[in-house]
C-alpha cells in the first residue's frame, strides 16, 4: 500500500449517525457528534463492562479496567493519584534524556533504515519503560507484551493465537511488575504508596506502557509519512499537530449508553455501543478548512485525536514533545521512504515497516 493509498484511507464520510453491523453499533463521524460522545461522560460511558449489553470476548483485557475505562468518581480518583507522575514540569524534564536517546538512535542507524524498528520502536520503549523504572534488558519482552494485548481487543478476540499470545504476555507481565514491587521506582513507587491495589497499580502500568508506546510510535511514524520532503516545517510544535489531525494514532473509541437520549437525530437505548470516529471528526468540512489537505501551517486545528473531557490523554504532552524532538533532528536531513509495508486490518491499515534513505539531491 502506497502513502497516498494510506491517505485516500482516512478521507472518510462525515454525515449523520449511522448503524454499522460489523462495529454493532452506532458510528458519529461529525464534529458536533463525536465531541458530545467524547464529553458527556454521564451519557455516554467508557465502562464497557459495566453498560455493554453486548458479548464482550476480550473482557480480561486490562484496558477495560484502566483509567480510560472508568466512570466518576472513581475515574477522578485514579486520574488524581497518576496525574502526579504528568505534570509539566515532571514531563518536561524528560526533554534531555529523549533528545539524547534520539540523537544515539539516529548515530547508531545506518544511511538506510527502518524507522519503526530503529528509531520509533526504541524511543517509546526508552520513555515509557523508563518512567516505569523498567530495568532495559526487559524492554524487548514489553514490546513483546504490548502487541500481544493490543492485538487480542474488539473484531480480534475470536482468534485462538491471539487470544493465547494475549493471555502468556498478561501472565507474564504480571510477574514481572509483582517482582518489581519488591524494589519499587519511578512510577510505580509513585503507585505503590498510593491507596491502589497491586492488581490496580498492573492495570495502571499496562495501560501506560500500551498507551505510551503504541501512541509516540504511531505519531512519529504517520508525522514522517506526512512530513518527508524537501522542505522543513517552519514551526515543528504546529506541524505536529497537523498530523494528529490528519492521521490520529488512534482512528475511533468506544462508548456505551447509559440512558436513553438523542444524538445526531437519533434515538439510542441504554447499553448500546457509540463508535466516536475521531478521523472522520478530525475532517469535518464545517470545522475544518480544506480538510482533506495536510496543512503544516495550520493555525486553527481544534482536532480531537487526543480525546476531549475527563478522558482527554494523560499521556498528550510527553507524546507531542517526543514527536517534536524526533522530527526536528530526523528532518535535519533530506530523507526519501524506499520500502513502505502495511497490513490492512477489519478496523484500519497497520503500518508494520517504513524504510528511510537519504533523498537525492539533484
Amino acid at each position: 500500500m502506497s502513502i497516498e493509498e494510506i491517505f485516500a484511507f482516512h478521507e472518510q464520510e462525515v454525515g449523520p449517525l449511522r448503524f454499522d453491523e460489523p462495529f454493532g453499533g452506532w458510528v458519529a463521524t461529525r464534529y458536533s457528534d463525536v465531541n458530545r460522545v467524547l464529553t458527556d461522560h454521564a451519557v455516554f460511558s467508557s465502562d464497557e463492562l459495566r453498560h455493554s449489553t453486548q458479548p464482550i470476548p476480550h473482557s480480561s483485557n486490562p484496558l477495560l479496567r484502566g483509567l480510560q475505562a472508568t466512570d466518576p468518581p472513581r475515574h477522578h480518583a485514579l486520574r488524581r493519584i497518576v496525574s502526579q507522575v504528568f505534570t509539566p514540569r515532571a514531563v518536561s524534564a524528560l526533554e534531555p534524556s529523549i533528545t539524547a536517546k534520539v540523537d544515539a538512535l539516529l548515530a547508531s542507524a545506518g544511511s538506510t533504515f527502518d524507522l519503526i524498528g530503529e528509531v520509533a520502536y526504541p524511543l517509546s520503549v526508552h520513555t515509557i519503560a523508563g518512567l516505569l523504572g523498567v530495568r532495559p534488558e526487559r524492554w524487548p519482552d514489553f514490546v513483546r507484551w504490548t502487541e500481544a494485548i493490543t492485538s487480542f481487543f474488539g473484531t480480534f478476540a475470536a482468534d485462538e493465537t491471539r487470544r493465547t499470545a494475549f493471555h502468556q504476555a498478561l501472565t507474564e507481565m504480571g510477574a514481572y511488575f509483582r517482582e518489581e514491587f519488591e524494589r519499587p521506582e519511578g512510577i510505580i513507587g509513585t503507585l505503590m504508596t498510593s491507596d491502589l491495589t497491586e492488581d490496580e497499580v498492573i492495570d495502571f502500568c499496562t495501560l501506560l506502557l500500551i498507551n505510551g508506546h503504541e501512541t509516540t510510535k504511531t505519531l512519529l511514524v504517520n508525522a514522517v509519512l506526512c512530513l518527508v520532503s524537501p522542505s522543513k516545517p517552519a514551526d515543528m510544535r504546529v506541524a505536529v499537530e497537523e498530523v494528529l489531525r490528519y492521521l490520529p494514532p488512534t482512528g475511533g473509541t468506544d462508548r456505551f449508553v447509559t440512558r436513553p437520549t438523542t444524538l445526531g437525530g437519533q434515538e439510542l437505548q441504554p447499553g448500546q455501543r457509540v463508535v466516536a470516529m475521531i478521523t472522520a471528526a478530525n475532517r469535518d468540512p464545517a470545522v475544518f478548512a480544506d480538510p482533506h489537505t495536510f496543512d503544516p501551517n495550520r493555525k486553527s486545528n481544534p482536532h480531537l485525536s487526543f480525546g476531549h473531557g475527563i478522558h482527554f490523554c494523560l499521556g498528550a504532552h510527553l507524546a507531542r514533545m517526543e514527536a517534536r524532538i524526533a522530527l526536528t533532528a530526523l528532518l535535519d536531513h533530506p530523507w526519501r521512504i524506499t520500502d513502505l509495508d502495511t497490513h490492512r486490518t477489519p478496523v484500519g491499515i497497520d503500518v508494520l515497516k517504513v524504510t528511510l534513505a537519504p533523498r537525492r539531491i539533484s
